[in-house]
């Protein structure tokens, strides 16, 4: 799955959720973590399958889909900072969609365990983040809100 390269600390406190963390606490987090380049119509991630990584998309443009009664649905077009891969944060972690790239893409990834684990840490930082992720979760359920609101006002399409 496309090129891959390591990450530095300091690239990750660029990151929305870490932003303000000093690199130092992130260095266990960066050992583990590695930049994504894929390619357009590249799959990152199929519906179904175990996940144990959580993304950052900093460049490009990734549609989140699924089959529904045979047939593909677009769930959500992810854009640069958008965070992906929520599902390998709980028990059972499988992705509940397909990640494709619409046109190049560029991720930062990182393992769910690292994450937890720095969330879990007991340090002054620990909140901070845990209110960051909750604030970002709840970011994506209200854009996903606003999508399944639209849904049947497409209007009339004819063909010509």
């Amino acid at each position: 799955m496309g090129k891959t390269e390591m990450v530095e600390a300091a690239e990750l406190a660029r990151l929305p959720l870490f932003e303000g963390v000093d690199p130092s606490d992130l260095a266990a987090l960066a050992k583990t973590s590695v930049r994504r380049h894929l390619g357009d119509g590249e799959t990152l991630v199929d519906a179904g399958s175990p996940i144990s990584e959580v993304h950052w998309l900093e460049k490009g443009q990734l549609a989140l889909r699924v089959i529904y009664e045979y047939r593909w649905v677009l769930v959500s077009t992810l854009h640069a900072g958008d965070m992906l891969g929520w599902s390998a944060l709980r028990e059972d972690p499988t992705a509940l969609s397909t990640a494709r790239a619409i046109g190049p893409a560029t991720l930062v990834s990182m393992p769910a365990s690292g994450l937890l684990e720095l969330l879990a840490g007991g340090s002054p930082q620990s909140r901070l983040l845990l209110k960051r992720l909750f604030g970002i979760a709840t970011h994506h359920l209200d854009e996903s809100r606003v999508q399944l609101l639209q849904l049947g006002r497409e209007g009339v399409i004819s063909a010509g």
